[in-house]
């Protein structure tokens, strides 16, 4: 039966969880940033360019890694909820196998074919010797960003939100030092870049593995890491919807580089890359809302505690919008700014300030996309979270990416993402009805 107020325990940790997940986040997305940094500085629009032409083999890791690492998240915090203590060690045990194999899958596979899928997503003659460079690197460190990306969402849920934080802001410390090594003293380009970058996850990894296995009061032992079918499918069912949301980014990020290189060549890439950039500090702050509240609306449902769920969703939306208000508001006001300090050329950085009201205004929708996404894996409606997280991508961007230049050019093509957040947070919304009216108490 609900109470009157949400339970003390929820109540009192909302900001435990929010604020760390947030700022690692942030910190995470920054990894790319500093290579852009760098790379634009040094490379100029070719090299910016060629880093965003490679980036969805990149992110495709990512996804993989981070819907691992959710899925098994879920499942820990849902059964610590149930206070089903074997439950979540069996959970945590076979999400680190799964990250196994998968460091292993995509390291070999993607090191095989990438010279076939390069071409495919708009690299170019002038584009590809760079890209392959810079991928060639990524796939040999495979393993370290599978780790580093997958292990924290485990490592939050297992309630030490500090501790991932400070993880990751090693982690960045050590990536700015290694891309002013590797890429400003040593001028190794775009392979100093992934190596930088690899080198980092790696030490975030063997830091955040520890405070995952070696966790008080949560024996380890061998068996927890034999495969167990029931969990192993289990975590692969709630991967469906952050694998979604996280490889969204990429399948957007792909589409708008062969639309963008269609309609403005080269220096279009170059332009898409300084937006993708600053909409890639964006993104991850607001995914830290609902990711960071992931462990406790989880937890909140294995418990049955509906007035703590509602609550949560309530207070986590709320606060996932007015991040991204206040984001879409500064970058506005540094559009002039922002393009130069990647190392866009006067033309690039000029038409990429033009096009920056394009991201102010699709910041709040992005909000309701992302925290919803992350509410529904996080209370076990994969169906939901999937439509969100694929409709985006697969469904409302190429819809405008393929429609609006044919009248706005290549204007168009910045138009179209705001178009197409709005429509699918158009459908978060009624999904979110929807699922209010099935909650056993109501809200």
């Amino acid at each position: 039966m609900m109470h009157n107020e949400p339970s003390a325990a929820i109540r009192g940790q909302f900001w435990r969880y929010a604020l760390p997940s947030m700022f690692s986040q942030l910190l995470n997305s920054c990894f790319i940033i500093v290579d852009g940094l760098f790379i634009g500085r040094n490379l100029g629009d070719a090299g910016l360019a060629a880093i965003n032409v490679a980036w969805p083999i990149v992110a495709l890791i990512q996804a993989v890694s981070l819907a691992v690492g959710t899925g098994g998240a879920v499942r820990l915090a849902t059964a610590l909820g149930k206070g089903d203590e074997d439950e979540a060690l069996t959970a945590r045990g076979n999400a680190v196998l799964l990250l196994a194999a998968s460091a292993v899958a995509l390291g070999v596979g993607l090191g095989l074919t990438y010279p076939y899928i390069l071409p495919l997503i708009g690299a170019n003659e002038e584009l590809y010797p760079l890209a392959a460079a810079y991928i060639r690197v990524v796939c040999l460190l495979t393993v370290c960003q599978v780790f580093a990306t997958g292990l924290l969402p485990l490592v939050r849920s297992a309630g030490r939100t500090l501790a991932a934080m400070t993880v990751t802001v090693g982690g960045l410390l050590g990536n700015i030092f290694l891309d002013w090594l590797f890429i400003q003293r040593f001028q190794w380009g775009l392979p100093g870049a992934a190596l930088a970058t690899g080198l980092s996850q790696g030490a975030c990894a063997l830091a955040a593995l520890p405070l995952l296995l070696a966790h008080k009061g949560w024996p380890l032992r061998l068996g927890q890491f034999a495969p167990c079918k029931r969990m192993i499918k289990g975590i692969l069912h709630y991967a469906v919807s952050p694998f979604g949301l996280s490889i969204s980014t990429s399948a957007i990020l792909l589409i708008t580089n062969l639309r963008a290189l269609r309609y403005g060549g080269t220096q279009g890439v170059a332009v898409y890359a300084v937006l993708s950039y600053v909409l890639g500090s964006i993104i991850p702050l607001i995914s830290g809302v609902g990711d960071g509240l992931q462990p406790l609306v989880s937890y909140a449902r294995g418990a049955r505690d509906w007035q703590g769920l509602c609550h949560l969703r309530r207070k986590g939306l709320a606060l996932a919008v007015a991040v991204a208000v206040i984001s879409g508001v500064a970058c506005f006001a540094l559009r002039q700014v922002l393009p130069a300090v990647f190392g866009a050329s006067p033309e690039a950085a000029a038409q990429g300030a033009a096009a920056m009201w394009t991201l102010t205004l699709a910041c709040p929708f992005v909000a309701v996309v992302r925290f919803s996404c992350s509410y529904f894996c996080a209370v076990g409606e994969p169906l939901a979270g999937g439509i969100l997280a694929y409709g985006e991508p697969l469904g409302a961007q190429p819809l405008f990416l393929f429609t609006l230049p044919l009248w706005l050019q290549l204007e168009g093509v910045w138009v179209a993402y705001p178009a197409a957040v709005m429509l699918t947070a158009a459908v978060a919304v009624v999904l979110t009805r929807r699922h209010l009216a099935l909650l056993p108490a109501g809200e």
